[in-house]
């Protein structure tokens, strides 16, 4: 009998076990992902919505990188994947706070200002989405994806000139990138919107 009641507690052991490597696997899984680069909006424009399992998946990543984000609160790839998370549920406001913690550990981080403009924008702070974009082309001024983003802001705002103006020197940096692109859409509907 003993040997049977052992072997029950090893079973259950393994069980254990199991389950802990596994949510082990899917956290480091979760967490290698954040090196990939970030995919563009313009590339998931056209894509159908997420399913309910989708969510419910990215629900539990946020939970568990949370968790991960107690343990190391100045994780910068952890703070950018919440702060991707927040967007994508719709709430930018909560992203922010994410996006400026990554920018006073690392300034020079150019993706990050350019997340940290877009949900500033997304929030009605344009005056704010100006500063830090600008920011990125203090440092970088032919950065295209931030050239293309004052573009935005301005046309946006109403002032094509200045619009234009960006988004002429997205498109002189990299016209085939995907920001180039846009910023070629963006001219040719500035173009089009002058003419009498």
């Amino acid at each position: 009998m003993p040997d049977t009641e052992r072997h029950i507690d090893m079973s259950r052991t393994t069980k254990i076990r199991a389950v802990f490597f596994t949510a082990a696997a899917a956290l480091a899984a979760a967490l290698a992902l954040l090196w990939l680069p970030r995919t563009h909006d313009a590339r998931t424009a056209n894509l159908p919505p997420a399913t309910p399992a989708a969510a419910s998946d990215k629900r539990h990543e946020a939970m568990a990188l949370e968790a991960e984000l107690r343990k190391k609160p100045d994780h910068v790839p952890i703070l950018f994947r919440l702060a991707q998370l927040d967007r994508e549920f719709g709430k930018p406001a909560d992203a922010i706070p994410r996006l400026r913690r990554i920018v006073e550990l690392e300034p020079k981080n150019a993706e990050a200002r350019l997340e940290l403009g877009r949900d500033l924008y997304d929030t009605g702070d344009v005056s704010g989405a100006i500063t830090e974009t600008n920011r990125i082309l203090i440092e970088d001024p032919k950065n295209v994806d931030a050239l293309y983003n004052m573009g935005a802001i301005y046309a946006n705002g109403s002032k094509p000139e200045a619009a234009r103006e960006y988004w002429t020197r997205a498109v002189s940096g990299d016209a085939a990138s995907e920001s180039g692109k846009r910023a070629a859409e963006g001219l040719a509907r500035l173009g089009a919107s002058t003419v009498p």
